[in-house]
């Protein structure tokens, strides 16, 4: 007993940091002819199989911290059951000092499943319970086990080998404070007046079960125990006062960093211990010498053309200073952090937001300037030009026989440019992004810039040239960076109305019979740059009104740079040979120049 309670206070003396032990690799499942990564090793929950597949093994297999296993089992979904394809070790040979795989298909593996086999099947009939398979980037991971989450999983609900469910799930990470780096915060938040019996007392939380919002609101968690390190004594955190005041203060704090995990809003860790601890050092009374303020922004791409990179504030952004370890500050909601009570002398300041490169500054006090201290945390430009989009990275898909062009699509339009000549006919291959859906909404978010994917499109670009010359552009789909100038355009108000100019068509019965027209249409922006719900508000002559609202339709469902909210608008249709004067409202103008069996368009 004593020996229990002795491991159970070294974990709980562990200083804001997740329990960890070995990440595994996964067994490799087929699901809709694709391979996923199955999070699991199915044989290792029965224990009499576990042991005989050891023993099956060769003894020069390679085993590592990673794989205590030392094989990779293959599976797949056969009338509605689990079962085992083939098992594949790796072997490690003496003679020669090389390794190989070994690969063990269902025949050979019948005597270790001989109970289990069915028709020339293993069925995994010895398994009940919960498998996830994978693919995709890394969204959550834990260095313990197979503690973690893929963007794409399909959980299976198994029940005797029997496949009794497969549920698909898109997870995703959505930025803000990480509790990791939340310590100092919860501190300086902690209503540490109403506990005067625990002043100077490190008092340790086990928490799990975090339960978030989708924007990023605490509400609610498991506070399994509180350990306080000096009396030792342990207190049940379910109703416990220091539990509710914990709660309380993660409530205070927002954004939270929320994971979209299988269908639930949650943190990152599912298991976490964190020590809080009054600071009593600091005198309560003292005036503040000096108050550094600032503001917190962020690189973003914009989500619609020109796809470049803009600025926004970062809410939640964590600011620490160095040499002050348990110190730290969050940016507020307009991105405005406040450091109060500072001596004269120099602070090196860094500011940290998930997903953002790191910002870091000196600063002075007292400061010769009074402005307001503006840091921009940058894109992970390191990242992206080392994985995800370089010129390096292109030529490398060259010399290897496969250029690749980048290029970004409408959801409905897939089907299309995939199956485009194009791509055949000229050896290319292609990465798409879709931003939009049917609907006209966001479908994905775009991490990296228009310059940085033109860039790399233009490596393959000379490529095509020097080995086709440059008839391939004018065959070429639209969408890809770089040849697409509509990817390159700011579609502001200038646009909007300039476009509605150019499509804005003069109906020839109308023309014919000399009707002219000043309407006013509302119409409304959302909250990501589309224009939806033209009405028409005005109008002295209803014959124009189907007219116009099929104008509209061209500028809808193409992302803008428009100021989200409702506005108006005063289009004109006038005859060239009118008398009447250009109202002084108009912001579209369509003339009407002759008489003839098209609609005709302004000049």
């Amino acid at each position: 007993m004593r020996m229990k309670k002795m491991v159970l206070c070294i974990l709980l003396w562990l200083a804001v940091l997740p329990l960890k032990a070995t990440g595994q690799s996964g067994d490799v499942i087929r699901l809709g002819g694709e391979e996923w990564v199955l999070m699991a090793k199915p044989i290792a929950y029965d224990s009499l199989l576990c042991r005989r597949m050891g023993d099956f093994l060769p003894e020069n297999v390679s085993r590592s911290t990673g794989n205590y296993s030392g094989y990779t089992a293959f599976w797949e979904v056969r009338d509605g059951y689990l079962c085992l394809q083939r098992v594949e070790a790796e072997v490690y040979e003496e003679v020669g000092k090389k390794k190989s795989t070994w690969v063990y298909e269902v025949k050979d593996l019948q005597p270790i499943f001989a109970a289990y086999c069915r028709a020339g099947t293993i069925q995994a009939r010895w398994f009940s319970g919960e498998l996830r398979a994978g693919k995709g980037d890394l969204v959550r991971y834990v260095h313990d086990g197979f503690d973690r989450n893929m963007e794409t999983e399909q959980v299976l609900t198994v029940r005797n080998g029997k496949v009794l469910e497969m549920q698909t799930y898109h997870n995703y990470r959505r930025a803000g404070l990480n509790l990791m780096k939340a310590q100092g915060e919860i501190v300086r938040r902690f209503p540490w007046e109403r506990f005067p019996e625990y002043q100077g007392e490190r008092i340790i939380f086990s928490i799990s079960n975090f339960q978030m919002t989708e924007d990023g609101h605490f509400v609610d968690c498991d506070v399994r125990l509180i350990y306080l390190r000096s009396s030792r004594e342990k207190i049940d955190g379910k109703n416990h006062p220091l539990a509710l005041a914990f709660k309380e203060t993660l409530k205070s704090i927002y954004p939270w960093e929320v994971l979209f995990i299988n269908g639930k809003y949650t943190g990152e860790y599912r298991n976490f211990v964190m020590p809080l601890q009054e600071d009593i050092t600091h005198d309560k009374d003292d005036s503040a010498k000096y108050t550094l303020v600032g503001r917190v922004y962020g690189e973003f791409v914009r989500q619609r053309p020109p796809y470049d990179v803009k600025h926004e504030v970062l809410v939640g952004s964590n600011l620490s200073m160095a040499g002050q370890p348990f110190q730290g500050w969050l940016t507020d909601s307009t991105g405005y952090f406040q450091i109060k009570g500072l001596e004269a002398g120099t602070y090196h300041l860094k500011a940290e937001y998930v997903g953002l490169a790191p910002c870091d500054t000196v600063v002075t006090l007292p400061s010769q300037h009074n402005d307001t201290l503006r840091m921009v945390l940058p894109l992970e430009y390191d990242h992206i030009l080392k994985y995800d989009c370089s010129p390096e990275l292109s030529r490398e898909n060259i010399l290897k026989g496969h250029p690749k062009l980048r290029l970004v699509i409408p959801e409905e339009q897939e089907q299309k440019i995939r199956t485009h000549f194009f791509w055949k006919k000229y050896g290319v291959s292609y990465d798409a992004f879709y931003p939009l859906k049917k609907d006209g909404t966001l479908d994905c978010y775009l991490g990296v810039p228009n310059h940085l994917l033109t860039a790399y499109n233009l490596v393959v670009f000379d490529y095509l040239d020097k080995k086709f010359g440059t008839s391939w552009r004018k065959e070429a789909p639209k969408g890809i960076f770089g040849l697409d100038k509509s990817l390159d355009e700011f579609r502001d108000y200038k646009w909007f109305v300039r476009t509605l100019h150019k499509e804005g068509k003069y109906p020839v019965k109308l023309l014919s019979k000399g009707k002219e027209c000043l309407l006013r249409i509302e119409y409304a922006v959302d909250s990501n740059g589309y224009v939806v719900q033209p009405k028409i508000i005005s109008c002295s002559n209803r014959s124009f009104r189907e007219t116009t609202l099929d104008t509209f339709k061209k500028v809808m469902n193409v992302p803008t740079l428009l100021k989200a909210g409702k506005d108006t608008l005063a289009v004109q249709y006038k005859l060239d040979s009118s008398s009447a004067a250009v109202n002084p409202e108009t912001d579209v103008l369509i003339i009407g120049y002759s008489s003839c069996d098209k609609p005709v368009l302004m000049k």
